[in-house]
């Protein structure tokens, strides 16, 4: 049976609901005060209100308000004895689903609660559907994420589209010191978010095996992101400060959580074997710079220049460790390339150069698998193009070579240029500033060359090595 909430001041008004609406089926609640009508509403689930537009305690229009915040609220039928369009506009804008005017017959009546009640359950069933769908595609995204920035916004987009809260914060477990640090946050959280996890509520979420989902008061919902091999890898604190998540709500997150917590646990063993993996790369790069006394610690000095240069050019810590990485691996293909080549004392053969010329190809084979972060990738790959066109190996020109690769490309060169090479004396460092210099707009990126002029400018240790 459909319950009705009616709350109107009139009491002849108030018989004459129950008396149309009781023998058609309807279990009928009347009250004459806003306030026992919104006690009620917090204790019992109603299909559908009829809202006088002015009670004793309240307007109508502030009482949709308040209903709003207390539940998981049922369609509300505004009855006034204003029967204009302004009273209309109002009635929808404060949160009304439809209006009558009185006096009403009893047909108009039928017809608003059924129509309503139908619309209402045509919502339920398209938001129930819409989070369903929403379960399905973050399991499809989230599984196909391997990089823990990217992950954590896709969380809080999901939660975004969803369920509009006011405010997000993803928070993440750290196993050293066994505290919850903040990794995203989103809304209306303040200038400076808490940092930590309160740890009075975190060891009461980490203690409750049996509940994901806990309400802290205050519009505040924590959802514990529980993972297979730990029981929680994190926690997502929500914030509502016009309203209470509903119970459909609450369901939703504990799945919700579930998904996220095991799919943080993959992203987070993923990016130990991607280290893992890069750390022994690395190791590799070194025993191939190693062979070569006139290449050793090449690597490591480029990573040092690169950085730098993306550092005056305001890269953040997240592209300036892809910048590291890039630096220490854009040379990782010419372990393909024979030593005779690698290792020859004198000038190349264009033979020869043409199998160097292969060796960002060849990085890119070894690379891929790993799926970098494509920033990473394009480093590696195109640190050898021009801004004239005149590099390898695509001939990408001008803004078609990706920044990082540029500081690639400056850096690299600075290294060569002030180390001892077979067939040349090492240059001094004002030497290659000017051969730097020389090749801005054919050879290098004005702007990256600019950059590593204040880098030398502000050192007062130059790196030769």
């Amino acid at each position: 049976m459909k319950h009705i909430l009616v709350v109107e001041a009139n009491p002849g008004v108030r018989n004459l609901y129950k008396a149309a609406l009781e023998p058609e089926g309807y279990v009928v609640s009347a009250y004459s005060l806003a306030k026992d009508a919104l006690m009620s509403v917090s204790n019992n689930t109603y299909d559908l209100a009829i809202v006088d537009s002015r009670l004793p305690d309240m307007d109508g229009f502030s009482f949709i308000e308040e209903m709003r915040k207390k539940t998981d609220h049922p369609p509300v039928v505004i009855a006034t004895g204003l029967a204009t369009i302004e009273s209309a506009v109002t009635a929808v804008k404060k949160g009304a689903d439809d209006f009558i005017t009185k006096p009403f017959t009893v047909q108009t009546l039928l017809v608003a609660i059924e129509r309503n009640m139908r619309l209402a359950q045509l919502s339920r069933r398209i938001s129930e559907l819409e989070m369903i769908r929403s379960i399905l595609s973050l399991n499809r995204v989230i599984t196909s994420l391997t990089e823990i920035g990217e992950f954590s916004s896709t969380v809080l987009d999901q939660i975004y589209s969803l369920l509009h809260p006011d405010e997000a914060l993803l928070y993440f477990f750290d196993e050293d010191t066994g505290l919850f640090f903040l990794r995203k946050a989103r809304g209306a959280v303040g200038d400076t978010p808490p940092a930590v996890f309160p740890r009075e509520i975190a060891e009461k979420i980490v203690g409750n095996a049996r509940e994901s989902v806990f309400l802290e008061g205050n519009g505040t919902l924590d959802v514990a992101l529980q993972g297979k091999m730990n029981p929680v890898v994190g926690i997502l604190r929500l914030g509502s400060h016009e309203r209470e998540f509903s119970e459909k709500e609450r369901n939703f997150l504990s799945i919700f959580g579930t998904q996220v917590g095991i799919a943080l646990e993959n992203v987070r063993l993923l990016e130990r074997i991607k280290d893992s993996y890069i750390s022994a790369i690395r190791s590799l790069v070194n025993s191939l710079e190693a062979k070569d006394r006139y290449t050793k610690g090449h690597s490591e000095q480029v990573a040092y220049y690169a950085v730098a240069i993306g550092k005056v050019l305001g890269l953040d810590q997240q592209n300036l460790e892809s910048l590291r990485n890039a630096a220490y691996l854009h040379d990782l293909g010419k372990l393909g390339i024979r030593d005779s080549i690698i290792l020859k004392d004198g000038s190349l053969t264009v033979e020869e150069f043409d199998l160097i010329k292969k060796h960002p190809l060849i990085t890119m084979d070894i690379l891929r698998p790993l799926k970098m972060k494509r920033e990473e990738l394009e480093a590696c790959l195109y640190h050898h193009e021009r801004p004239s066109g005149k590099g390898y190996p695509e001939g990408l020109k001008g803004d078609e070579i990706p920044l990082m690769a540029k500081i690639l490309a400056v850096a690299d060169s600075l290294s060569a240029m002030i180390s001892e090479r077979p067939y040349r004396k090492k240059m001094e460092i004002n030497e290659a500033i000017r051969e730097l210099k020389r090749n801005v707009g054919e050879q290098f990126d004005r702007k990256v060359v600019d950059a590593l002029l204040v880098v030398l400018q502000d050192s007062t240790d130059v790196h030769t090595l």
